[in-house]
């Protein structure tokens, strides 16, 4: 399998932990390619740990639906599902909706700044033409902040989860293409809703900005099936 570049990661992780993280990144980004064989052996000598914790990462990937091992034979990265993306998307919508309703109750005046201040981050990076992955984690980072002032860690977790198949699909259609503009508004109209603690206009602010995401993202794929 070919290696891809020296990648920087934290030591204050655990072997498993720091093996696990590269290669998610690396499947969400497209460095490990859908039906790519992923040789444990390789990975080992790349991070100069033993098979054990490379076994031990690729289970938890195995977990996340990114690989499948088939015993005795191989692992491979799986295909992006593209024909049902529904499957990521509406219990998204579903777990943010509920989440920004419960931080429309307790969110505080730092919050509210903190949420500015990550959306301006995210404007200058639309505005700039950053590179696509950028624009993603930079909106990842507005919707974590969210999840995380909800205080709901349940929702948070399955929250992630969803978050690494819907990168994974996002950084494949919007690589190529800016059409995240609208996201700054949306998160705009989130902000003013929880500034005013107005829980049902942030729901509605927050399932818009979903799903005006996922039916761009089909028709994306829609148009490249013609």
């Amino acid at each position: 399998m070919p290696i891809p570049i020296n990648e920087i990661t934290p030591e204050n992780k655990s072997a498993k932990e720091r093996v696990y993280d590269v290669l998610k990144k690396w499947i969400i980004e497209g460095q490990l390619i859908p039906s790519e064989k992923i040789v444990d052996s390789e990975i080992a000598s790349y991070f100069g740990v033993s098979r054990t914790p490379v076994r031990e990462a690729i289970q938890m990937l195995e977990q996340q639906k990114l690989v499948v091992s088939y015993p005795g034979k191989s692992t491979i990265v799986t295909d992006i599902n593209k024909d049902d993306i529904n499957q990521w998307y509406i219990p998204m919508i579903t777990l943010q909706k509920l989440a920004v309703g419960m931080t429309a109750e307790r969110v505080t005046e730092l919050e509210i700044e903190r949420l500015i201040k990550l959306n301006d981050v995210f404007r200058n990076k639309v505005t700039s033409n950053a590179e696509a992955i950028e624009l993603l984690y930079a909106d990842k980072d507005f919707h974590d902040a969210i999840l995380e002032t909800s205080g709901n860690t349940y929702i948070m977790d399955f929250c992630e989860t969803l978050w690494i198949h819907i990168l994974r699909l996002e950084y494949a259609f919007f690589k190529d293409t800016n059409t995240l503009d609208e996201s700054v508004v949306h998160h705009q109209d989130i902000i003013r809703a929880l500034t005013i603690r107005d829980s049902l206009s942030a729901e509605i602010a927050m399932e818009k900005n979903w799903t005006v995401t996922a039916i761009t993202v089909q028709n994306i794929i829609d148009n490249q099936k013609i």
